[in-house]
């Protein structure tokens, strides 16, 4: 037996029920009449548009994206339907977030492969009204249907995937990042550099160094070759035709320096470090600057200094502690990755920091606050990592002055962090500091530590359950 439950009989039944006839649904609704009798009395009955069928539910008291799930249906039901009337029912479902209905259309569409690059066309117009995570779904579509392995579609398609797919879990953002690195080199050059510099910080946050470097290595080459190849072309370097980037072409060449030099740094290969720094100490030569570069050269000359003195200081040199704290005071960018730095002279010089601690920590603490959104979380998974290594650096320089109260205080901060990026190697490295001294833990920090194992081992027996339903579905 034929399904009767359909678009057309609950409007009938909803319209006898509420007493109207077609004409005075039709001044009700504001359709015309003669539409609405294609609607409800063609043979066979007219599948309405998506206004159409707004209309129909605003006139009869019912939400936006009433009856869309019949819609849906309808719509493969009668044919494979016209991607005009699948996209305007696809964006309306954006705007509605409706992202259920949006992943079941897609899949659907599955059995069309020939509507991949209008998929990806939608998803990319889209993109630029400034729509983001609900249009995951759409390049995943185009990740999994897109027939040619070096199609452009496909690689942005991977970029947007992985820029979109960044949270604070470090460790889903490593996925994220390995699985997009080998499309890279079929990008638009714009989009290329830019997901060089979110590789380079991603691998960098994950503290492998080999891979930073590399990716540093190769975002000096491609800046280096786009700013020399449109001076040689066009004489100006500001001329953004066929350069599509998210910043100015002087914050990838000079971040190209500055993270190949803070990954040798952060291996006390201070010496090869010092002579990256001097590579974007002063960029002002770089053509094109304008304001907007001038301001990134600056900041640029800032990280060089800093860098420059925080170099001295973690090579033993005591002298250089005075201004790179008068540059810390005067710079509130600078004034977390200094404090680290700090931190680090004091834990490995043995001198003490008290005073500096007391100064600093409140600031920065309050910066941490407001990184942090609404939802209550980072902003960056860059500032997050900062924080744990804050927190577990702090831990260690209060156990050194026998301070275990702030110790353990700073390790449980630690702990809780590292649990909501999912950072093994930082819970693994605080959880073996706690046990350490848990001899001096209050039974107020037991209870904040047995609260957070609690919810590691939560974590960990559903992740192993995912496991076990994936391999027997």
């Amino acid at each position: 037996m034929q399904n009767t439950l359909n678009i057309r009989s609950i409007v009938e039944q909803e319209l006898q029920q509420k007493g109207y006839n077609l004409s005075r649904f039709s001044q009700v609704s504001g359709m015309n009449r003669g539409t609405l009798s294609l609607i409800l009395n063609g043979n066979p009955s007219k599948l309405p548009s998506i206004p159409q069928m707004d209309k129909i539910a605003e006139a009869l008291g019912y939400e936006q994206g009433w009856l869309y799930e019949l819609y849906l249906e309808e719509c493969f039901d009668r044919e494979v339907p016209h991607w005009r009337r699948l996209k305007n029912f696809l964006y309306r479902c954006i705007q509605l977030d409706k992202e259920e209905l949006i992943d079941k259309a897609l899949h659907r569409l599955m059995e069309d492969c020939s509507q991949t690059a209008a998929v990806f066309d939608a998803a990319e117009e889209w993109y630029e009204e400034g729509y983001r995570q609900v249009l995951l779904p759409f390049y995943r579509y185009v990740t999994v249907n897109e027939k040619y392995r070096h199609a452009e579609r496909l690689a942005i398609s991977h970029y947007r995937i992985f820029r979109l797919s960044q949270s604070e879990n470090f460790e889903n953002n490593l996925r994220a990042a390995i699985t997009f690195e080998p499309y890279r080199h079929e990008l638009p050059v714009g989009f290329r550099l830019d997901g060089l510099l979110k590789l380079i910080n991603v691998y960098y946050n994950q503290h492998m160094w080999e891979k930073a470097e590399f990716f540093a290595d190769e975002l000096r080459e491609l800046s280096s070759y786009v700013y020399e190849n449109r001076l040689h072309i066009s004489n100006d370097i500001e001329d953004e035709k066929g350069l599509k980037t998210e910043r100015h072409l002087v914050v990838y060449y000079g971040q190209g320096y500055l993270m190949k030099g803070n990954a040798l740094f952060l291996q006390e290969r201070y010496n090869e470090a010092l002579k990256y720094i001097q590579k974007y100490e002063d960029l002002s030569w770089f053509e094109g600057l304008y304001e907007d570069g001038k301001k990134e050269v600056n900041k640029l000359s800032s990280f060089a200094r800093a860098n420059f003195l925080a170099i001295n200081l973690l090579s033993g040199n005591k002298e250089s502690l005075s201004e790179y704290l008068e540059l810390l005071r005067n710079d509130v960018n600078e004034m977390l990755p200094g404090l680290l730095f700090v931190i680090d002279a004091a834990n490995k010089y043995d001198f003490a920091i008290d005073c500096i601690i007391e100064e600093f920590l409140g600031e920065v603490v309050k910066m941490e606050q407001d990184l942090q959104t609404k939802n209550g979380y980072y902003q960056s998974d860059m500032s997050m990592e900062r924080y744990i290594s804050l927190y577990k650096k702090l831990a260690i320089y209060f156990f050194k002055e026998h301070s275990y109260n702030k110790a353990i205080d700073n390790i449980i901060k630690c702990i809780s962090l590292s649990v909501r990026a999912n950072s093994k190697k930082d819970l693994i490295s605080c959880v073996s500091l706690f046990e350490l001294y848990r001899r001096y833990a209050t039974d107020f920090q037991l209870e904040k530590y047995h609260q957070f194992m609690k919810e590691v081992l939560r974590i960990e027996e559903a992740y192993i359950s995912k496991i076990i339903d994936s391999s027997n579905g």
